[in-house]
């Protein structure tokens, strides 16, 4: 093998690393870039999942706050009933 030979062999082998090196390096790149995407859609995830809980949850108590208004609304009309009979 002459000089110019084992050059261009080493020159081969060196181009030939740098391009697994660099794919790899692109490789692991994408690899943490697709995780933050999941770590971020996971937490819009649970971020949606607490504010439908807590929807949720104000229509329970507006639901039992409109029961508890009709409520409070009869006995009124009933008092105001009472009350007229006895000043007529």
């Amino acid at each position: 093998m002459t000089t110019s030979e084992i050059i261009a062999l080493v020159s081969a082998s060196v181009a030939v690393l740098a391009l697994i090196l660099n794919y790899t390096r692109a490789h692991n790149g994408d690899i943490s870039n697709a995780q933050a995407i999941r770590d971020k859609l996971d937490y819009i995830s649970d971020t949606t999942r607490d504010t439908r809980e807590d929807v949720r949850a104000l229509d329970r108590k507006l639901d039992d706050h409109a029961a508890r208004i009709t409520k409070v609304e009869a006995k009124l009309e009933d008092h105001e009933r009472r009350i007229e009979k006895m000043e007529g």
